[in-house]
């Protein structure tokens, strides 16, 4: 693994939790020690954390949310290999939806290739308009934009779906787990994620390993109703999420 790859890992981890102790580090990242302090002192550097008695907490870059765009170059390698895989699933043909968020941002670059072409349902105006640019057919929901996600929300979006039926979609999540299920947020978005899985015939979670064990606010859907795609996990997450979904690992 690359030295900026595993420090992406290492910083999500930390933002994750906020703090963290080095021993945790080590069991979570499954690196030793002495190359966790060098990778902490590069982050260091950076503003990106602070070394506390005890461990390291992370250092928050803007108290609101983050934007898309902010949030893109965390995980970014991960982010690809999970895109490039999810899109493996597709034959060519397919009427999908594509979710807005950074990682399901990540599957448009690999769905220009695809033939026949695949046609493309959003609820992001940022996917929408990067679709467009790359000549792939594709309709964008209508409702309310959610500023900080470039995701349309809303009653009006959640209805428009209902209507709809997807051979395949590719969902995100800000958290993936066994007890809570998917989780995101907000609670729109979440009707918005519920309604998009019960239209799929086949639903695709693309959720990098800062995900998974983390419950957000507003439950989605259980995790019995799509198919988790991710990177390597550590042996006690892949296996309690195997019990109850089926996972594609990159």
């Amino acid at each position: 693994m690359i030295v900026e790859e595993r420090q992406e890992r290492l910083l999500a981890v930390i933002q994750k939790h906020q703090f963290i102790s080095l021993q945790e580090l080590k069991g979570v990242t499954q690196t030793s020690i002495s190359t966790i302090r060098r990778d902490l002192a590069s982050l260091t550097d950076k503003g990106l954390v602070k070394r506390v008695h005890g461990g390291v907490e992370f250092i928050a870059q803007n108290k609101k949310s983050s934007t898309v765009s902010e949030r893109r170059p965390i995980y970014q390698a991960d982010k690809q290999k999970i895109a490039k895989r999810a899109v493996q699933q597709l034959q060519g043909g397919e009427t999908i939806f594509l979710d807005a968020g950074s990682t399901t941002g990540e599957v448009i670059a690999y769905l220009a290739d695809k033939k026949p072409a695949i046609t493309v349902v959003t609820n992001s105006v940022h996917h929408a308009a990067n679709l467009s640019d790359l000549m792939i057919p594709v309709l964008i929901i209508g409702g309310q934009v959610k500023q900080t996600t470039d995701a349309v929300i809303g009653a009006a979006a959640v209805e428009q779906i209902k209507n709809m039926v997807f051979d395949v979609s590719f969902v995100g999540a800000d958290g993936i787990s066994v007890e809570f299920g998917l989780t995101t947020p907000d609670l729109e978005e979440a009707a918005v994620k519920r309604a998009v899985v019960e239209r799929s015939h086949v639903s695709y979670v693309l959720a990098d390993a800062s995900k998974i064990g983390v419950a957000s606010f507003a439950k989605a859907v259980t995790l019995e109703e799509v198919v988790l795609v991710t990177t390597n996990l550590v042996s006690k997450q892949r296996d309690e999420l195997k019990k109850v979904m089926k996972v594609l690992v990159v």
